[in-house]
Parts: structure tokens; C-alpha cells; sequence
């Protein structure tokens, strides 16, 4: 089956079978469509060909009568076996058919006229206005009438029907001079023939039907009743007036008795002044809703007002023929002058075959045509066909695409073509040769030549058909292939719009966004209010429930990405948001979120990963370098206790030791550096008394001071100032300040160290003036081995201040360097701590010192 859907051959015999088949199907199907219709199932072929030699005559009747006075066209009309005569008179009562001369032309002959059967005369009435328009109509044989002066009756009627124009009633007007109604057409003025109102009055809602009388020019009164249906299918326009009656009633004094006795007159039958109303307060707009000739409605306030006095009077209509029909048009009786013609013919039992271009031949040729496919079995071939047609078709649906030699889906060039042009290609051309067809077949010539009529129809046919196939085996290839909807222009045109908007949003903010939905959803809800005007308020609350779904939606998003924004604060980078279910810009939004939680997570991880590794690094150096440094220290210690007797010795004996102490002093800070940045070291938060280390800095560093030329002023409160800190780590930090005070601050001059307690801080504060140029701002002096000693002639290695900042973050506390010219200012602040239960304070006094490892040159490495 592979080989063979790959057969150019194969293809082609499907090609033939399914256009043949498919014209036989359609055959066939039109003439069982026929059948049904004309009932053709129930009549004999004889039967058929005398109804068909009927319309035939009724053809033939129209044409002869247009073609009147022609000798030429009357033997052309005999030729084809039409035999017939045209008769002047309103009617046939009385006419001898026999004679001659009771026909104004005739083809017929003398022998032939007198063995005319008046019965067997087949009658086709015209008549014929003054200005030349006819009307036609089929008055079947003769014979069916018992009472031949009814024709004469049809004849008039049809004379009658021609007599009416027909105009359109731009205004209806209300006389306000004499009360009458008129429908204005054409510049004229029809007074409304029967007006009905109502009025709300002592007994209740009352109906009051006027019919207008040309004789005394009023409108005067049928009947009041209090029965109300005949205003049931205008409610809304009543209720309307109900409600303005009651608000005028209701606004003005009561002339119910005044009214009532203006629309009543003098009872029924009597003329009644509609414009007395005008002087009441049931005047004209106040009406509400008037039914004009039981057809029409229009409310009161609604009328065009005008006023005949000073209208000529030429332009009224003054008697009654016309009348409005249900489609508000106004139909005006004319007088014309029309004349009756009847052409009178034979209906032939059968007729020869010599002229073939006789219409009785084309349709005898149809029906014999119809009748010989029916006795050779139509559902049977129809059946056929239908098989044929659909395996032929399926088995081209199947190769669609394939060719031999290729694998997959190859495209042909019909293939390639955008699928919308093409659907409007084939389109057009169907219906461009169906309009061609239907030309052909209606065309004056198509019934006398039947032959040619149906060839050219079936070749047009065939052409149609293989433009079908063609197409939607195009459309198979496409499908095959897959997404088939991407070769079109409008999908083209859709990517290009589309791709142009998701350009747009993405480079606005989200206020522009908001605002283009908002003016979108505002458009489409006026359109829909506008078209659906009876189920606006409907559509408006469906649209408000679901904008409510969506903005309770978007806001539920929100609230996920607050909270998920609040926990990556916190610090749990780990936190996802689920953005699946998201819109729009809060799905980018979480998606971005999720992006830098995991960008930081990272950076973390690297940051804790390069950190563990310097420290690991300087460790590791340090426990390297610290072993040869220990012993070159105890030589030197060694020799020291030795008797040299060489000075220069003794110099270099003492350079080498300070040397010595000092790279020791260097790889103990490095290495307090690196686990105090790390956060490595173990903290032991403890209740501390603040103002103790402030005592204690003086003990401490009275001396160093003292011989920098440097005076210590303190100030702290007198009451116990806590704090929750390590102990250990804080005295570091202080210790590291204070030497950097002794080797940095300008001599002679005051350093300044003060406590400061608020309600919820407390601060200890360094100042002192530098005696070195301050260029750099506190942040850089926090760096590892940066020193406000550009030329770096004293001693230290600029980490002092890095490890002072490292162990206050570590312990919780902040540590802020402000630098103004040479002033130096160091501010340490904490958390204060009150306890609710007064307990013991920890003061670091020497043997608590000696306990902590630490000493005057800072923290002693075990």
C-alpha cells in the first residue's frame, strides 16, 4: 500500500474516478432533489410533459404579448408550435373564439379556429398600465370555470392592485389648531384615520377610539371602554405615559370632569376637538401613548407639531384612499388607465421533434432525460457513485504528500502557497464559474438548446470539482505536515501584531499596562452595552464578577510575592514562589524573585566557600610560619641570656628579637582577622557592665598615654549602664582602639572617651585629633591592611581597625568611623539590656582577664 500511494499512475486513475464520480453524485442528487420536490415520484412521464407544456405555454404567452404586432414573430412562435391569440376586453363573457376578429393578432388558422374547444384554452391574463408597466398572472383553462364572469372580476382586481403608489410617512403631526392627526409624505398631509388614547380618569384607566370623518373634518368618537389590550404590545410606552399622567395629575389642579368631557364630546358617534385639550393639563405631550390605524404607536411628546391655518389648504388630503400597512408605508390609491389583454393558447398533447430549438422539445428532452436515469435504478447508481467518490477520495487523501523516492511530506507548489490565499483563490473561482453556470442555464437561449445548455454546465462542473479536490488535498498535505494554521497571512499579520505587543508591555511599566486592560475592558463593556441594550445590566454585573475574580486573583499573587520578597529579607534564600498559576507580570515578577534567590544563595555559598578558604589558607601558613618562628624566637631568647661581648652582636641580637615578636604580632592578627571576618570564633554573650570598661580603659592605658604625651578625659554616667556582648571579643576591640590612639593621635593633645546611654542604645565613643593627614573615609580604613599612615613609618599593619569591625558585627554590635579633617571619632553602640531581675554584673577585673587569654597586647593564641 506504501508503493502504491507513491504511484504517479495510482494517482492519476483516483484523479478520473473521483471527478466522475463526484459528477455523477451530483447528478444524480439533483435529480432526486427534483424528484421530491416537484412530487415527480407520484406522476406518470406523460403527466410530467403536460405540466411542463403548460409552463411552457405560460413562457410563450409573456413573450408573444411583448413581441405583439409582429407577423415575423408570430410565424417564428407557430414554427415552434405555440399556437395562440391575443384578446383586448376585460373579460371573456361573450367571446367567440371561433371568429377572427375577437382577437387582436392571432397565428392561428381559420381551420384551426374553428376547431378551437373553448374548455381546452389555456388563459394568461396582462394588463397594461398607461405608462407601459404590466402585471401578469396564470388564469389556468378555460373550461375551469363554471361562471365565465369571474375572469372578468380577476381582471378588474388586477386592474385594481395596479393602481396604488406607494409612499414613506417621514412625520406624523398634530394640528394644534384643530386637534387632527396627519401622516406627512411627499410635502401632503393624510389625516390618521383612527386614533386610540388613553386616560386615567375618575373610573379608572379609559380607552378612547376616534375614526376621522372627511365630511365634517373631525375626529369622531367610536367607543370608551375600560379595556386596555389593545395597548398590550406597546408596555412600556404605557407605563411611560401612566407614569406621566400621574406626575402631571399629581403637579397641577384636578380637571378630571373638564378632560373627561372634551374626550367624550357628546357621546358616541359625536366630533370631538382633540385641541381643547391643549387648554387642560392633558395636553398633547401628555398623552403618552397613541395607537394610530390599529398598526402604529407613537407617544405624545413625540409629534411634530404644526398648525393648519397657516398651511395652504391644497396641501391636505381630503377623502379617504389610502391606508397604512404593516410596514408603516403609506398606500395611496392613483387613477390610471389599464387595459386587460388575455392570451389565449393551445396546450399541445405532443409535438414533432423537426425544431429542435422549441421549448417544448427542451423540456420534453429533460423530462425524458430525468425519467431514463430513473428507470435505470437512481439509488442504485447514486449509491454507486457514492462509494466510488468516497474511496477514490479517500485513497487521494492517503497519498496526499508522498512521493516516491522521499520520505516524509513533500510540499508541491500549490502546497506552499499561504492557506488563506489560497482558500480565496479557490473560493472565487468556484463561485466566479457557478455564477457562470447559473448565467448559462437562465440565460433566454438556455432552454432552447438544451444540449449545448448541459455540456457547458458540465464541463464548468468538472472544473469545479477538480478545484475542489485540489484544495482540500492541499489542505490534507498542510495538516499532514503539521501546524498548517503558520502558512497564512493572517497568521503572519497575528505574530506580527502580537509579537509588536508583547514588545509594547515589556517596555512599559505596569501603571501603563494597567491602564491599557482598563481602557480595553471599558471599550468592550460599551459595545456590549450598546449592542445588548436589554441585557446590559446582566452583562454588566457577569463582567464586574469576573473583574473582581481576576483583581482578587492578582491581588492573592501579590500578597505570595510579599511574602516571598519579606523571607529572602530575612534570609531564607531558599523560599520558592510557585509561579505557575501567576499572570503576567507577577509571573516575571516571582520568576525574577526566584532568579536573585538563588543568584544570592549562590553568591553565599561562593562567599562562605572563599572565606573558609582563606582562612583555611591563612591557617594553615600561619601554623607553618608559627613553628620556625617559635624556635628562631627561643634562640633568640637563648642568646640573649648569653654574655656577648661583641656590641654589634648585642644590636643585631636586639633587632632580630623585636623583629621576631613583631612578624609573631603580624601572623596572631592575621589569623584573628580571618576567623573574626569568618565568623569562626566562638561568642559568649554575657551581661556586661558598660561604664566598667570604660574604668578599666584608664587603668589600662594610663601609662601608654601618658608617654605619648596624651590626656584621657572620660565621661560616663553614674548609674550601671549593660549591655549583652562577649566579653573577650569586646575588650579586643577596645584594646585594638586605644593603640591606635597611642600611635596615631597627636601628642600633646586630649583623647576623649565617653558613654553615652539612650533608652533603647548605648555608645562608647573615641575621639582624638591625628597628628597625620586623614585622606581616606572611615569605610577604607576598615580594609585589611590600610592605614591613615600613607608613608607607614610607624608601627602595625592596618588590621587593627578590620578586626575591631569583624567582632563587633560578631557580637552583635555596630562599629562606625567617622573621619572630619584630623578629627578621629570611633562610635561603638549596642542594644542596652535591662533585666527584669537585677543580677550580679560581670566586671573584668585582671584575674578574669588572665582567664579570658587576653592581655595588654591583645589575644593570646593557645
Amino acid at each position: 500500500m506504501k508503493k502504491l500511494r507513491c504511484s504517479m499512475m495510482a494517482k492519476i486513475m483516483a484523479w478520473l474516478l473521483c471527478i466522475v464520480s463526484a459528477m455523477g453524485t451530483a447528478v444524480l442528487g439533483v435529480c432526486l432533489v427534483v424528484g421530491v420536490s416537484e412530487n415527480l415520484w407520484e406522476q406518470t412521464r406523460e403527466e410530467t410533459l403536460r405540466d411542463a407544456y403548460r409552463y411552457a405555454n405560460i413562457w410563450y404567452s409573456s413573450m408573444a404579448f411583448s413581441n405583439r404586432g409582429s407577423s415575423a414573430y408570430a410565424q417564428n412562435m407557430r414554427e415552434e408550435f405555440f399556437k395562440y391569440g391575443i384578446i383586448k376586453a376585460n373579460g371573456l363573457e361573450g367571446v367567440d373564439f371561433h371568429d377572427r376578429c375577437s382577437y387582436l393578432e392571432t397565428n392561428m388558422t381559420e381551420q384551426e379556429l374553428a376547431d378551437i374547444n373553448p374548455d381546452e384554452l389555456f388563459l394568461y391574463l396582462i394588463v397594461e398600465t398607461a405608462d407601459g408597466s404590466r402585471k401578469g398572472e396564470v388564469m389556468e383553462y378555460y373550461g375551469d370555470y363554471e361562471d365565465i364572469a369571474y375572469l372578468e372580476v380577476e381582471s378588474g382586481s388586477l386592474i385594481k392592485d395596479s393602481g396604488w403608489s406607494y409612499l414613506y410617512a417621514d412625520r406624523i403631526c398634530y394640528d394644534v389648531a384643530k386637534g387632527i392627526l396627519y401622516y406627512r409624505a411627499e410635502g401632503n398631509y393624510y389625516p390618521v384615520q383612527n386614533v386610540s388614547l388613553s386616560y386615567d380618569g375618575s373610573q379608572g384607566r379609559a380607552v378612547y377610539n376616534y375614526s376621522y370623518d372627511f365630511n365634517r373634518e373631525g375626529y369622531k368618537l367610536n367607543y370608551r371602554n375600560f379595556d386596555t389590550s389593545i395597548f398590550d404590545g406597546y408596555t412600556d410606552e404605557v407605563q411611560a405615559g401612566e407614569a406621566q399622567t400621574q406626575e402631571m395629575q399629581t403637579a397641577q389642579p384636578d380637571q378630571t370632569a373638564e378632560i373627561e368631557a372634551i374626550l367624550g364630546g357628546d357621546g358616541e358617534g359625536s366630533i370631538v376637538n382633540l385641541a381643547e385639550l391643549d387648554k387642560t393639563t392633558f395636553r398633547h405631550s401628555n398623552w403618552g401613548t397613541i395607537l394610530l390605524d390599529n398598526i402604529r404607536s407613537i407617544r405624545g411628546d413625540e409629534l411634530t407639531l404644526i398648525d393648519s391655518d397657516n398651511i395652504a389648504d391644497g396641501y391636505f388630503v381630503g377623502e379617504a384612499g389610502y391606508y397604512l400597512d404593516e410596514n408603516y408605508t403609506l398606500v395611496v390609491r392613483e387613477d390610471i388607465q389599464a387595459d386587460a389583454y388575455w392570451i389565449v393558447s393551445l396546450v399541445p398533447d405532443a409535438v414533432p421533434s423537426n425544431r429542435a430549438d422549441s421549448l417544448y422539445n427542451q423540456d420534453s428532452w429533460f423530462i425524458n432525460f430525468y425519467y431514463d436515469i430513473v428507470d435505470m435504478n437512481l439509488f442504485q447508481g447514486l449509491g454507486i457513485s457514492i462509494v466510488v467518490l468516497a474511496l477514490s477520495f479517500g485513497f487521494l487523501v492517503y497519498a496526499a504528500g508522498h512521493r516516491r523516492g522521499t520520505d516524509g511530506i513533500t510540499f508541491t507548489f500549490l502546497d506552499r502557497v499561504p492557506v488563506d490565499l489560497l482558500s480565496v483563490f479557490a473560493g472565487g473561482a468556484e463561485l466566479s464559474l457557478c455564477c457562470m453556470v447559473l448565467v448559462i442555464l437562465d440565460s433566454p437561449g438556455a432552454r432552447k438548446s438544451a444540449e449545448i445548455s448541459l455540456g457547458l454546465g458540465g464541463l464548468f462542473g468538472v472544473i469545479m470539482t477538480a478545484i475542489a479536490i485540489a484544495y482540500l488535498l492541499s489542505l490534507c498535505v498542510r495538516v499532514k505536515a503539521g501546524k498548517w494554521w503558520r502558512n497564512s497571512i493572517c497568521y503572519r499579520i497575528y505574530s506580527r501584531i502580537r509579537d509588536l505587543v508583547i514588545a509594547i508591555f515589556r517596555h512599559i511599566g505596569l501603571l501603563w499596562k494597567a491602564i491599557v486592560l482598563v481602557g480595553v475592558v471599558s471599550v468592550v463593556e460599551l459595545f456590549v452595552i450598546g449592542a445588548f441594550e436589554d441585557g446590559a445590566i446582566a452583562v454588566y454585573l457577569i463582567e464586574r464578577v469576573v473583574l473582581c475574580a481576576a483583581l482578587c486573583a492578582v491581588i492573592l499573587q501579590i500578597n505570595k510575592l510579599q511574602k516571598a520578597g519579606q523571607c529572602m529579607a530575612e534570609g531564607d534564600l531558599s523560599y520558592k514562589i510557585d509561579t505557575g498559576k501567576m499572570f503576567w507580570e507577577c509571573r516575571r515578577h516571582g520568576e525574577n524573585l526566584n532568579k536573585i534567590s538563588e543568584g544570592m544563595s549562590r553568591a553565599v555559598d561562593e562567599r562562605m566557600k572563599s572565606e573558609r578558604l582563606k582562612t583555611e589558607l591563612i591557617t594553615n601558613v600561619s601554623h607553618d610560619i608559627k613553628t620556625p618562628l617559635t624556635s628562631i624566637i627561643n634562640y633568640v631568647d637563648l642568646l640573649s641570656k648569653e654574655e656577648l661581648h661583641n656590641d654589634k652582636a648585642a644590636e643585631y641580637l636586639e633587632v632580630l628579637e623585636r623583629q621576631s615578636l613583631k612578624l609573631k604580632k603580624l601572623i596572631e592578627d592575621l589569623v584573628e582577622a580571618s576567623k573574626a571576618s569568618s565568623g569562626n570564633l566562638a561568642v559568649e554573650s554575657q551581661q556586661l557592665e558598660a561604664g566598667v570598661f570604660v574604668t578599666q580603659t584608664v587603668g589600662e592605658f594610663e601609662e601608654k598615654l601618658s608617654i605619648a604625651g596624651l590626656e584621657l578625659i572620660v565621661s560616663k554616667p553614674e548609674e550601671p549602664v549593660c549591655i549583652m556582648a562577649d566579653g573577650r571579643h569586646l575588650w579586643r576591640v577596645i584594646d585594638n582602639l586605644m593603640n591606635n590612639i597611642c600611635k596615631y593621635a597627636q601628642p600633646g593633645s586630649r583623647v576623649y572617651v565617653n558613654l553615652e546611654v539612650t533608652a533603647q542604645r548605648v555608645s562608647i565613643t573615641f575621639r582624638n585629633i591625628s597628628k597625620y593627614p586623614l585622606n581616606i573615609n572611615g569605610e577604607e580604613l576598615t580594609e585589611r591592611f590600610v592605614r591613615g599612615d600613607k608613608s607607614r613609618n610607624t608601627e602595625g599593619h592596618g588590621l587593627g581597625l578590620s578586626i575591631a569591625q569583624s567582632l563587633m558585627n560578631l557580637i552583635g554590635g555596630d562599629m562606625n568611623i567617622v573621619v572630619d579633617g584630623d578629627l578621629f571619632k570611633v562610635v561603638l553602640a549596642f542594644n542596652r539590656y535591662m533585666p527584669e531581675l537585677q543580677e550580679p554584673v560581670i566586671e573584668l577585673c585582671e584575674d578574669k582577664k588572665e582567664n579570658a587569654n587576653i592581655d595588654s597586647n591583645g589575644l593570646n593564641l593557645v
